[in-house]
């Protein structure tokens, strides 16, 4: 058998259909700098640039099993496009909700304080449902703003596995958080 870094796209995704990780791997080394620039060049955002294509390699793996894929490069092409659009629709949702926030600093009224104080309740509390790890890297990276490199370098970490627990923490939190803001902005 060929070497991994040897074999066809073909093989590769017949293997990667199997469930087989080095042949996952072999496709995720061979595709990231591909998918990471046109990623990057949608987004100008390193982060998420690196979070679009690393969604696009977490569904992939998740959806070998039906993969039905001709050409490899051209769907996760697309799906890096399709993911760089979806997080660009984000960033604009969350300016939005950045801008409500604002108007609701302020203003200094009692409501107003009691409002933003429940969603810091509430984002406390979801955070403290995460494994301590997940945690500390979402406090370096968001709070103390230390690189992805720098957190993986203190925890000693790799920096895909920093990826990995910010990318899981940002879903949890926007799951947990998502009716905690509908309920704070419809007392507004």
């Amino acid at each position: 058998m060929l070497g991994f870094e040897e074999c066809s796209e073909d093989n590769l995704i017949n293997l990667l259909k199997k469930g087989n990780q080095q042949a996952f791997k072999a496709i995720f080394e061979r595709k990231w700098t591909d998918l990471y620039l046109p990623a990057y060049r949608l987004l100008m955002d390193k982060d998420l640039a690196k979070d679009a294509v690393q969604e696009v390699f977490f569904d992939l793996w998740n959806r070998r099993k039906k993969l039905d894929v001709s050409n490899l490069s051209a769907y996760l092409y697309k799906a890096v496009r399709f993911q760089s659009l979806k997080q660009l629709r984000k960033a604009n949702l969350q300016n939005i909700h950045e801008e409500r926030f604002k108007s609701i600093l302020s203003h200094n009224s009692s409501d107003d304080l009691l409002n933003l104080n429940m969603l810091q309740e509430s984002l406390d509390k979801s955070l403290n449902e995460l494994p301590e790890k997940y945690q500390k890297v979402f406090n370096l990276s968001r709070i103390q703003q230390l690189s992805n490199k720098e957190i993986a370098e203190q925890l000693q970490l790799s920096p895909r596995t920093v990826e990995w627990y910010l990318h899981t923490t940002l879903k949890h939190l926007k799951t947990t958080l998502t009716l905690s803001l509908v309920l704070v902005f419809s007392m507004l």
